[in-house]
């Protein structure tokens, strides 16, 4: 999804009247009904968000609770506006609220990654006028604060982040030149943000990053047809002979408990079409195998392909079966180069890794484009995902959220079944 570029300039008494404004007068609190739902998946509304946002980013505290960071929304729905405001969803009560403090950087397109000290780095991003940024804070949950920390000598819009074994922070796009964020959780202004010694191979933009069991990270597409390797112990980068078919971006990527990486969806930039394809990169034989299609839905329409898809390992939690089954869910189908209007989509599957295949598992109740989702944790044997408003139908700016439910024990039923078929 393309977000123009030339916005009204709003000063920062218009961000906090954005911030304060425009919060519904009660936020609605869902019960927790679905003990008794006998359906292995299903999704449920929960509260709204307190403002419709598209391009945000979602992190999952260690206390559960889902904080939410900037995004693009409307002021009082007119004036368009990079927000510095950043929510909590509580899991137990199901309800938003927003922080004590606002970022000091109003953005969206930015990326943001829970490190082992439980704080959360946000990274990046577009601001007001749409120019990227190279701003860096983090925020601390025990005192809802957010800390500048400095910048990154490069502007990176949409940016990937991988968590390094030893806890130092990849960062990567929109530059062959990427950069390393080292913590010092006790110390959080003497956090160094410093390039990285290599450089990589290409100047991947809206790309995928994957961590592999190696603690190496797998860099994917991102307008580029290339796959290469960052070893953290050297801080260089390898390219890998497998190739895409094309080029990509918009991809999503997920490590799977044999070691392989799972891509799902794409674009192609070329002529702007979006793919029905999934693929399997092999790491240890280094090659790129197809894998099963996938069909997009659009409540009135007949959407052919996907990209922006958002993933999520349901096991994540589960170090037994952990990379086995994986959420997929929303995205776009682009028609291509002025061939229409960007069709926002309702989709939702199971990627069943060892069986290989594709459980249809929608719709959702709303479309959902330029979103983000994460993980609730588990209640009464369902495993919870939070989806997080995002663009709706006719690019809508929507503050809807829902909840999807997946029954562990009929997903390992299946798992059961796929380790006995011959």
């Amino acid at each position: 999804m393309i977000i123009h570029k030339n916005h009204t300039y709003i000063s920062k008494l218009c961000l906090l009247m954005f911030i304060t404004g425009v919060l519904p007068a009660d936020v609605s609190v869902w019960g927790d009904s679905d003990k008794s739902d006998s359906r292995p998946f299903y999704f449920k509304a929960t509260a709204d968000m307190p403002a419709g946002t598209v391009a945000h980013s979602a992190v999952v505290l260690a206390n559960g609770d889902v904080l939410v960071t900037g995004g693009y929304g409307k002021l009082f729905g007119k004036l368009p506006v990079a927000t510095n405001l950043a929510r909590i969803y509580d899991h137990k009560q199901n309800a938003w609220r927003i922080t004590k403090n606002p970022m000091n950087v109003g953005r969206f397109s930015h990326a943001s990654i829970r490190l082992d000290s439980g704080k959360v780095l946000i990274v990046g991003g577009r601001g007001q006028n749409g120019s990227w940024l190279n701003s860096v804070e983090i925020f601390d949950p025990e005192a809802e604060m957010f800390i500048l920390l400095g910048n990154m000598r490069y502007a990176r819009k949409n940016p990937c982040l991988n968590l390094l074994p030893d806890g130092r922070v990849l960062v990567t796009g929109c530059n062959q030149l990427t950069e390393i964020i080292e913590p010092a959780p006790q110390e959080p202004q003497n956090y160094r943000i410093r390039e990285a010694k290599g450089k990589s191979i290409y100047n991947h933009t809206d790309h995928a990053t994957v961590t592999l069991g190696d603690g190496s990270v797998l860099l994917i597409g991102g307008r580029a047809n290339l796959m290469e390797r960052f070893d953290p112990e050297t801080e260089t980068f390898s390219l890998s002979a497998a190739k895409l078919p094309a080029f990509y971006d918009d991809q999503a990527a997920m490590l799977l408990y044999t070691g392989n990486v799972f891509l799902a969806g794409a674009q192609n930039i070329l002529n702007g079409t979006c793919v029905d394809r999934t693929w399997i990169y092999d790491y240890k034989t280094d090659r790129l195998m197809d894998g099963p299609r996938l069909k997009p839905t659009a409540r009135g329409k007949t959407p052919i392909g996907v990209s922006d898809i958002r993933s999520l390992d349901l096991f994540s939690f589960d170090e037994e079966h952990k990379g086995r089954f994986f959420l997929l869910c929303g995205g776009e189908d682009d028609p291509g180069t002025k061939n229409g209007a960007d069709i926002d989509l309702d989709s939702a599957w199971i990627y069943d890794a060892m069986g290989n295949r594709i459980i249809d598992v929608g719709p959702m109740i709303h479309a959902h484009d330029d979103f983000d989702i994460a993980a609730l944790g588990v209640e009464d044997t369902k495993v919870k995902v939070l989806i997080i408003a995002g663009h709706g139908p006719e690019d809508s700016f929507q503050a809807a959220c829902e909840i999807f439910y997946a029954d562990m024990n009929y997903l390992l039923g299946i798992d059961h079944e796929n380790s006995h078929s011959p």
